[in-house]
């Protein structure tokens, strides 16, 4: 471990928020529509 050790110095482009915020408004629409699915599927069968 002397000086033929390789640095990693590559650097990692961030992504521009607009992407991340349709990311995250995907996460969320997806989540809310398991719920509501969840919720429905248990009421049809508490009958």
């Amino acid at each position: 471990m002397g000086s033929h050790e390789k640095k990693n110095t590559e650097t990692v482009e961030e992504l521009p928020d607009a992407w991340w915020y349709k990311i995250y408004a995907g996460v969320v629409l997806t989540t809310i529509l398991v719920i509501a699915a969840l919720y429905a599927f248990s009421r049809y069968f508490s009958l």
